[in-house]
């Protein structure tokens, strides 16, 4: 289960990243969501982790909450509570925070269809190809709707995101 709690975080941050840049041709985006990620987003969450092996689904809910100031904040109600907190300096660890660096190392393809924009990102490295196979995310207006992240061997872990 550890995978999933880092899936979590892998989500945040690559919305983090995505959507704290300004890209020349989807700078309208970028600001709307840097400005919501600026002042701060919470909210609850469902999580459904599909293991492909298995043929099964898993579902726990939650609430979390991203802030330049806090990080993220994911914490599981049900089935079992959990809490983990990821400060910015955690996250610059893991990654360098550098958009760019990103964009070096995932194909990202973006559409829309009225004011919904679905972003992912496709890794570039066939060893990261080998763990992720991709990363979607759905954007509606200024909010990350959902995230799913599907792993090389076709686990899934699909993240929605209910904002006040």
């Amino acid at each position: 289960m550890q995978i999933y709690k880092k899936s979590a975080f892998l989500c945040m941050f690559f919305a983090y990243l995505a959507f704290g840049q300004n890209i020349s041709e989807e700078r309208q985006i970028w600001e709307k969501l840097q400005k919501n990620m600026e002042q701060g987003v919470s909210g609850e969450f469902r999580l459904t982790k599909y293991v492909a092996k298995i043929s099964k689904e898993f579902v726990s809910q939650g609430f979390f909450s991203v802030s330049k100031k806090d990080g993220v904040i994911w914490e599981t109600k049900k089935p079992l509570q959990d809490k983990n907190i990821f400060t910015m300096e955690k996250l610059r660890e893991h990654f360098s925070g550098d958009f760019d660096e990103l964009m070096k190392k995932f194909d990202l393809k973006l559409s829309r269809a009225g004011l919904t924009d679905t972003l992912t990102l496709v890794p570039k490295e066939k060893s990261i190809r080998e763990i992720i196979a991709s990363v979607v995310m759905l954007i509606e207006g200024e909010h990350l709707q959902n995230c799913k992240i599907i792993w090389a061997n076709n686990d899934y872990a699909f993240y929605e995101f209910m904002v006040p």
